[in-house]
């Protein structure tokens, strides 16, 4: 409809636009911004958001002077599409299923992209941190209900992800360093009459494999927040789980100490 027909009538200045034709991108990205809100085709990389983006980008960069007169409407406008893409993100995360990562980050990048060119000293770190975060946690919920060894790997994945982007991040470390140890207590506890000496000592092997992978973790927590009860608590109780007994005495002195402070 009226969309379309004031499209076909912008098309011709459009083509190469100079200086002259700023105005008529700004008004070509608002149309596309405008008919974006009514489909409501949330999730999308390509088609109307896309395009409007581009286009009120187009005409910002074209605006040299930055005395257009509609130069603050475009720049709410790429404000409110950038916006867009970061609900999409939580959505996205809300509803995680297995394999969307990539496509998540692809819609963080859009996000990302458009606030960086409205403010360049702008630090997405923090916010990406987040995103890997909280995938690990949607990536929990799925091993929790599947125990498939790929949905944990998952969690272990996102946790270093977030942790590459910000490596003090504690809650990050702490989380990535319980949910190994766990997955190690879980083989453990999967034990039962029925299991053969084979099968047993498959085990003792790949769960020490796992608490020996958790203690580094564990070690970086306590680096990062000295005295915290619940690391000093982690690190004695691996340290018991790989019969490291001088070790695992150490920390229980510690933990005794910190919480009598």
């Amino acid at each position: 409809g009226q969309f379309e027909e004031g499209l076909a009538q912008l098309n011709p200045y459009l083509q190469a636009p100079s200086a002259a034709e700023a105005k008529a991108c700004y008004v070509a990205g608002f149309l596309f911004k405008e008919r974006f809100k009514k489909d409501n085709m949330p999730g999308s990389l390509s088609g109307d958001r896309t395009e409007a983006v581009r286009w009120l980008r187009q005409a910002l960069d074209l605006d040299v002077r930055r005395v257009a007169p509609w130069r603050n409407s475009a720049e709410k406008a790429l404000g409110y599409l950038g916006g867009t893409f970061f609900d999409d993100v939580v959505q996205g995360v809300d509803a995680f299923e297995p394999g969307q990562e990539a496509r998540i980050l692809e819609l963080f990048e859009a996000h990302e992209e458009v606030a960086l060119y409205l403010d360049a000293n702008l630090d997405a770190t923090a916010e990406r941190t987040e995103v890997h975060k909280n995938m690990a946690r949607a990536y929990r919920q799925w091993f929790e209900a599947t125990r498939d060894e790929a949905h944990f790997e998952g969690i272990v994945s996102q946790y270093q992800q977030a942790l590459a982007l910000s490596p003090r991040d504690m809650t990050a470390t702490y989380n990535l360093a319980v949910n190994i140890y766990n997955r190690g207590v879980d083989q453990i506890n999967a034990m039962d009459e029925n299991t053969t000496l084979a099968e047993i000592l498959a085990i003792n092997e790949s769960s020490r494999a796992l608490f020996e992978r958790a203690l580094p973790w564990f070690e970086q927590a306590d680096v990062l927040q000295p005295s915290r009860p619940e690391t000093l608590r982690g690190l004695m109780i691996v340290h018991h789980a790989l019969f490291h007994p001088e070790q695992e005495e150490a920390y229980r002195v510690q933990l005794e100490k910190a919480l009598t402070q």
